[in-house]
């Protein structure tokens, strides 16, 4: 497989390329976080709920978290909570996040904000820094395939396919302005709720009817949501430049 993006968000992926690097000793010990950028994942403290086959092994300290170390980046930040894992919403990473930048510990102009479970990084994390550079806009996502929730939205369906056709945001991968993120994210969390759904009801929770949507969902419904209200100023990365997904 020839993947020539700096990072891999697929969970089908990341493991098989991960001990590869490993295997043969590629990049180790090679990088540093550029000076800029703040690193960070949000999780549930302790074993993931999501853990398949071809993630196996990583289910304590994550594969993000490993792969950083491998690289020889150990200055990142995790965010994390104790709970059941079944109890697990992707909802929660925007407070979390959000509570993190305005508490001031973040001191670099730019965040990279990446899931714990099925992210790795395979290059310098410079050229994630000058992929963003490149789309000139203050918050970037890479993009999937997969369009759920977008049924909710035919009017944001239809800027989709005018912008960027058959790709669509993915949450698992942004980077951006800190000044700027803090904005989005506040947007953001008024979306956020305490009935929020957990894994295991999301796909039941997409078959039925939500007139408030986005509101009791992912991070990633309401970021899709949101982001023809904030474009150009978000954009998404529909040709993966910085992270590869199958």
């Amino acid at each position: 497989m020839d993947i020539t993006q700096p990072m891999i968000h697929d969970r089908h992926v990341v493991k098989n390329v991960f001990e590869y690097m490993k295997s043969n000793e590629i990049n180790k010990g090679a990088f540093k976080r550029p000076s800029n950028l703040t690193i960070l994942t949000a999780k549930n403290e302790g074993k993931h709920d999501r853990m398949i086959p071809s993630l196996q092994g990583y289910d304590e300290i994550s594969i993000f978290e490993q792969s950083l170390n491998y690289l020889g980046v150990d200055d990142y930040v995790v965010l994390s909570k104790k709970m059941d894992p079944s109890q697990w919403k992707c909802s929660h990473k925007i407070n979390w996040v959000l509570d993190y930048l305005n508490s001031g510990k973040c001191k670099t102009e730019l965040i990279l904000c990446c899931d714990a479970i099925d992210v790795i990084f395979t290059d310098d994390l410079q050229r994630i820094v000058d992929i963003f550079e490149s789309f000139e806009c203050d918050l970037l996502f890479m993009s999937t395939k997969d369009n759920s929730g977008y049924h909710f939205m035919p009017d944001v369906q239809e800027f989709v396919d005018r912008t960027h056709p058959n790709r669509y945001l993915n949450a698992g991968v942004w980077i951006g302005k800190v000044d700027f993120v803090k904005q989005f994210l506040e947007t953001a969390s008024k979306f956020v709720g305490p009935d929020d759904v957990t894994f295991d009801e999301y796909r039941d929770w997409l078959t039925k009817p939500n007139p408030n949507y986005p509101a009791g969902g992912y991070d990633q419904d309401i970021f899709r949501f949101l982001e023809p209200k904030f474009h150009p100023q978000v954009k998404v990365d529909h040709q993966n430049l910085m992270a590869y997904r199958g």
